[in-house]
């Protein structure tokens, strides 16, 4: 393999990653913004303690965010039964890790549930993307996309 093969091999790599992060950026917002409306409707309306209501909106912006991350984001049109297993253990462990960073920001520091929501965000989004882009949409060994 030349260097020039190598050079255009890897920028093509680069484009394709940059575009799946800026994608991801996209469908991350919309599933967001869904996070957030659930989580104020749930508090502010529904007077629901903030914890289990941002455990919910977790939940429902989860399955925005698998539609958009299948297809959209990752170009997948089929493998739900590769795919959704995957997504769905991924987003338990990073539940959890939602869960526990929202509970000491909100209730152990005392920040504000909208801030800390935003600040365990931050740190739940780079992990995500790397392990949705390395593992849960990794293409399937075989040319051909799974079943479902």
């Amino acid at each position: 393999m030349t260097l020039t093969r190598v050079a255009s091999w890897r920028a093509a790599i680069d484009r394709r990653a940059a575009t799946e992060f800026l994608r991801y950026g996209l469908s991350g917002a919309t599933a967001v913004a869904t996070l957030l409306a659930v989580l104020t409707a749930l508090v502010e309306l529904a007077g629901s303690p903030a914890t289990p209501a941002s455990v919910v909106a977790f939940g429902c912006a989860t399955l925005v965010n698998y539609s958009l991350q299948h297809s959209f984001v990752f170009g997948r049109s089929r493998g739900h039964a590769l795919y959704l297993p995957r997504y769905l253990a991924v987003t338990s462990a990073t539940m959890l890790l939602n869960a526990l960073l929202f509970w000491t920001l909100a209730s152990g520091v005392g920040v504000h549930y909208l801030a800390s929501q935003a600040l365990t965000l931050g740190v739940i989004v780079p992990i995500n993307f790397v392990i949705n882009r390395s593992f849960t949409f990794a293409a399937a060994r075989s040319a051909a996309a799974p079943p479902g």
